[in-house]
């Protein structure tokens, strides 16, 4: 039966195939939910096990050419969801929670990593250069399956605030030390040295976003008086992502920072 599904799906014209496909993410991802609720579990865990059921390495509903042709969404998603996380960056809070959320993201991020290298490089024998990297990428922390978890749950206050903090600043973390990590992986596996110049460019490349994320937040501001409509203002923040979002892409770096010092800009100003 699945084997004729595949045949329909795949003599399909591309445009009803990508229709049909996101018709079928949604009607499984909407049905899991049905049976997470009976667990008292998120809907972030049905979208994920519901994915896993009809991609590619399960029940393979989706042909791969879909799923490769939607690589963007991910860009999109991390941007929205990065410009959301923005907002519990506020001088206010930042004043009240500030401390607290570094020494927290510092011994989160480091335990994690330090526990990854060892266990890679020391137990399993990886390569030098792997287990540098792999210990980098455990410093991440996950923001859309946080955020839709507390959207859910409706979770307001002090805790939250600071979660959602921790989270923005393990990925700032995380995406630094995953440059640097990658740097210096290539340097090892080519033998050549280590140099300073390897180093520092992937954290003057983050600081540019940084910069260019702020100036896009200001502009932002700028584009959205007092008087402009809700829809508008809707349509104005998601031009403005997307632009940052494409830019990102053709410098070959992650919007998350970017999108992140957007949000921050505009809330405070």
């Amino acid at each position: 039966m699945l084997d004729k599904l595949h045949e329909m799906l795949a003599g399909m014209p591309p445009v009803a195939m990508v229709i049909i496909s996101i018709a079928c993410m949604l009607f499984f991802g909407f049905a899991m939910t049905r049976l997470t609720k009976l667990m008292k579990l998120p809907n972030v865990t049905a979208y994920i096990l519901a994915g896993i059921l009809i991609g590619p390495y399960c029940l393979d509903l989706i042909p791969s050419n879909v799923v490769q042709g939607m690589d963007f969404l991910s860009d999109i998603a991390l941007a929205l969801i990065s410009f959301t996380t923005g907002e519990f960056f506020k001088v206010s809070i930042l004043k009240k929670n500030g401390p607290r959320v570094a020494l927290i993201t510092l011994f989160e991020a480091s335990v994690a990593s330090i526990i990854i290298f060892v266990l890679s490089y020391f137990i399993l024998r990886l390569q030098l250069g792997f287990s540098i990297v792999l210990a980098a990428l455990a410093a991440a922390t996950a923001p859309a399956s946080t955020m839709m978890t507390i959207r859910q749950t409706g979770a307001k206050g002090d805790f939250v605030n600071t979660l959602l903090q921790v989270v923005a600043l393990d990925n700032i973390v995380a995406l630094l030390a995953y440059g640097i990590a990658i740097s210096v992986a290539v340097s090892l596996g080519s033998g050549e040295s280590i140099s300073a110049g390897s180093v520092l460019m992937p954290l003057l490349s983050n600081l540019g976003v940084l910069v260019l994320g702020g100036i896009f937040g200001v502009f932002m501001k700028l584009l959205m008086p007092k008087n402009r409509s809700t829809d508008n203002r809707l349509i104005i923040s998601i031009a403005l992502l997307f632009a940052f979002c494409g830019i990102c892409v053709l410098l070959d770096i992650s919007p998350l920072l970017g999108c992140m010092s957007m949000g921050t800009v505009y809330i405070n100003i």
